[in-house]
């Protein structure tokens, strides 16, 4: 029914603002629909049609009081200087405040007699990775259909409740800018996706993201490229980590401990230092929740696949001004490959704590370990000895029943916030990271064995351990400045990054053959000794410092120009005993004073629609060697991208058009193995050129419909036209890579049912592998193919939960290995989970 509007504002000291309220209030109701609706808890519910420009947070605030004759309270020292983005839609009282605020540092708050105020909320002021909670009735939407099974509160999240997109990031620049406001290709895969698509591993959520194609070494390392590169910038809440590809594959975490993660692609020098062209993974860890919030979950699925989780936070003292947050999971699983199992655990805590009003502490561990067994090294050969090829089932393990990649990681991180003076903030970011591997393999991977006897092949096996202690240190300034009479932003920061890495070497000679045919192979290998025969020492470190500034020329234009210079060093020492036959080695390199230039301007076309463009510079820093044992100089080279992007829905959809150009040389292409350092032998690639468009669709389509979207074409050749073959892997890449998941709830009496599925296609890939019958390297191909997901959840109440996930549904058999040690690697066939999921 329509109501009448008064507007009552309240201020704790006595101004005349309340009659400017009124009378901003008096000139938007004329254009506003008033719709109360009554829920089943006999609360009122104001749901209004608004369109407020952005300016003042003040200002804003008086007129959204305007519309809804809500009487509202607060200090007018919490808003002074404060902006506000403004609010366009429809949306409930508390919801639209909430908007209005975020970003402010403040929060809508019910006095104990009823009445509305603002206060300070520290933790949204100063962390814009956390999704601030709130309680969103079904009941009684004006949305929804009337005969809808009507389920009580859920707890979901303030930025787009249950989307597969957020508003703002800050990945690409240390800025924090909206999605259309940032000059590169941004794709996120939030938590409600990682949920729907049963992603229990960083590994799991970047196999969804748009653009992002695998390639497999064994059973336990995977490599993540996207525009035809391997992505090895990885981040966590924006501090840069050291990942080793050899050893460790993608990183290792349980999706449990994350909030959302996010993929900048393209080359990202400006934060990274390292300007690799691929991407930058930003993984945003979970925050302590300002309210009470607990869940537990436990999950069945194919081959014995076992898991609990939960996950608790809230305040933990009266004022709720310090907070905590605990998550544990637990993981036994065997897989479709014989004699394969793996123990996986996750404890995660942190803790925020509001020193002083203007002042966040946040201090938290998180400790990964997990412990496979029968893990392979390299996949299943090729060819026979006549040169035909072999058939494999998908199950073959060629890796021993004992063979292990053991892998544990704690990392202690704090971060200290301050809110300075005119909107200033400073942040200062710590992590202490400690890895140890311990490897001991045995896999029936080596040679080509006879088509009648299954003889002939011989083990790759060996041990390695290490031991890293990685440090961390990020420490940044930002805020506005006046020029010319209008408003921008600055970012300054400092980072330094120091890596040490020791462990002893091994003896790998004391096992050679495969005892009778590998058609009987069944992981049986008495577990071998490995001696001692040397020590290596690894250090790594970069340092670097970073500038980055949106100028607004105008309210339609943004330039944003950045630049960074850093400093690199790596050196490696392997030391062996006189016993030894082997000799030292010693690898190194060092750089100083690398500037990593950056560019981008936007120009908003209206309200929805923004055009692009961006550039940075390349460089990256390697360590393999050419034939005769020399490093190769650094990968230098540009970067260039531009595009149209859209924000539709007031943000809750998101859509972008990119097309780029990457130019580079020195890129590394593997040609072979050192047989007496078992080393890869690289060439520098001169003129190598990537070129291609990136289409991508996120968020909502409409209320309960989320879509996450994406193709990708990017076809990389060297100066002749010739396809490029990439590193560890001897391969290539696909150039069209397709990802589409969607979930969709349905209504009336099914309402509590949710349906969803996707698909993950890609092209022809090639990989060069030996053939010992013509003694020389022969294209193998994996042809186009498609994987097919299905997904459904079912809520019970507002606590239980069920969902089902079906992945690859049609049982597509495929190769997702190509080149490791002339090796191929079979992806997973057809598999089922079953998780459930209690919300207190």
């Amino acid at each position: 029914m329509q109501r009448s509007h008064t507007l009552m504002i309240k201020f704790k000291s006595t101004l005349s603002l309340a009659i400017q309220a009124a009378m901003l209030g008096a000139l938007t109701v004329g254009t506003s629909t008033l719709v109360w609706a009554e829920t089943s808890v006999n609360q009122h519910t104001l749901s209004t049609q608004v369109n407020i420009a952005a300016g003042s947070l003040d200002q804003v605030l008086a007129q959204f009081a305007g519309l809804s004759g809500v009487q509202i309270s607060y200090d007018p020292a919490l808003v002074a200087g404060k902006k506000s983005a403004g609010l366009k839609g429809q949306y409930a009282f508390e919801q639209g405040i909430a908007e209005l605020l975020n970003g402010t540092g403040l929060k809508l708050a019910k006095r104990a007699d009823g009445a509305w105020t603002i206060e300070q909320h520290q933790n949204q002021a100063r962390d814009m990775g956390q999704l601030k909670p709130i309680d969103v009735k079904v009941q009684g939407s004006a949305n929804r259909d009337a005969n809808a099974v009507q389920l009580p509160v859920i707890n979901v999240t303030a930025e787009n409740e249950n989307s597969y997109t957020v508003k703002n990031t800050s990945t690409a620049t240390k800025l924090n800018l909206s999605l259309r406001e940032t000059p590169q290709s941004v794709s996120v895969i939030t938590r409600q996706q990682m949920d729907d698509q049963a992603a229990i591993s960083i590994g799991d959520a970047l196999r969804n993201t748009p653009g992002v194609s695998v390639q497999a070494f064994d059973s336990n390392r995977m490599l993540y490229f996207t525009r035809g590169f391997d992505i090895t910038n990885y981040q966590y809440d924006g501090v840069n980590t050291i990942v080793d590809n050899i050893y460790e594959g993608s990183p290792h975490g349980d999706a449990a401990t994350y909030e959302r993660i996010e993929v900048i692609k393209g080359a990202t020098g400006l934060m990274t230092g390292s300007g690799d062209p691929s991407a930058t993974v930003n993984i945003i860890r979970k925050k302590p929740t300002h309210d009470f919030s607990a869940s537990v979950a436990g999950s069945a699925g194919s081959w014995d696949n076992y898991r609990t989780e939960a996950d608790i936070s809230g305040p933990l003292n009266d004022a709720g001004t310090v907070r905590g947050r605990f998550v544990g999971a637990y993981q036994d699983r065997k897989s479709y490959l014989d004699h394969y199992k793996q123990n996986n655990d996750t404890l995660y805590g942190i803790i925020e704590a509001d020193v002083m009003s203007d002042t966040l502490l946040t201090f938290g561990i998180d400790r990964y370990g997990t412990t496979p067994r029968g893990v392979s090294w390299t996949g299943n050969p090729v060819y026979f000895t006549d040169g035909t090829r072999t058939n494999f089932s998908r199950s073959h393990n060629p890796g021993a029943d004992w063979s292990r990649r053991d892998f544990e990681s704690t990392t202690y991180f704090a971060a200290l916030e301050q809110t300075l003076a005119h909107d200033w903030k400073l942040k200062v970011s710590l992590d202490y990271l400690v890895t140890d591997h311990d490897t001991r393999l045995a896999s029936a991977s080596g040679g080509n064995p006879d088509p009648v006897t299954g003889e002939g092949m011989f083990m790759y096996w060996g041990r390695w351990e290490g031991h890293r202690v990685q440090n961390t240190a990020d420490i940044n300034i930002s805020g506005p400045f006046s020029l010319f009479g209008r408003e921008h932003e600055l970012v300054a920061g400092v980072m330094v990054s120091h890596s040490r890495l020791t462990g002893d070497t091994f003896d790998g000679s004391a096992f050679s053959m495969v005892s009778g045919s590998i058609f009987d192979w069944n992981g049986k290998l008495p577990e071998q000794d490995f001696p001692i025969n040397g020590n290596y020492k690894t250090t790594q470190s970069q340092n670097g410092i970073y500038l980055a500034t949106r100028l607004r020329p105008s309210d339609n234009l943004a330039l944003i120009l950045g630049t960074r210079v850093s400093n690199f060093k790596f050196n490696n020492d392997e030391d062996y005993f006189d016993t030894s036959s082997l000799g030292d080695v010693h690898t190194s390199y060092k750089e100083h004073g690398v500037v990593t230039p950056y560019a981008g301007i936007v120009y908003d076309l209206d309200d929805t629609y923004s055009v692009y463009a961006s550039y940075t510079s390349i460089y990256q820093p390697q360590t393999n060697k050419d034939i005769n044992g020399s490093t190769l100089a650094p990968v230098e080279g540009n970067g260039y991208e531009a595009g149209l992007k859209a924000a539709y829905l007031d943000g809750k959809l998101n859509a972008a058009l990119a097309l780029f150009r990457i130019e580079q040389d020195n890129v590394a292409e593997n040609v072979g193995t050192n047989p007496v350092t078992n080393e890869g032998i690289y060439r520098a690639i001169e003129g190598a050129t990537t070129k291609g468009v990136e289409l991508e669709l996120a968020g909502e389509l409409k209320k309960d419909w989320s879509i996450s979207a994406g193709y990708t074409y990017a076809r990389n050749r060297d100066a002749d036209q010739q396809r490029i073959y990439g590193y560890p892997l001897a391969t290539t890449q696909p150039e069209h890579v397709v990802r589409l998941f969607t979930s969709y709830r349905l209504s009336g009496d099914l309402s509590r049912v949710t349906i969803g599925g996707g698909i993950k296609w890609q092209s022809v890939f090639y990989g060069n592998i030996y053939n010992p019958t013509i003694d020389d390297y022969t294209l193998i191909e994996q042809r186009n193919y498609m994987l097919v997901d299905l997904m459904t959840r079912y809520q019970q109440n507002e606590h239980l939960s069920f969902t089902l996930n079906a992945n690859n549904v049609l049982d597509k058999k495929y190769l997702t290995g190509l080149g490791n040690f002339d090796t191929t690697y079979y992806g997973e066939p057809r598999s089922i989970i079953l998780t459930a999921k209690y919300q207190f």
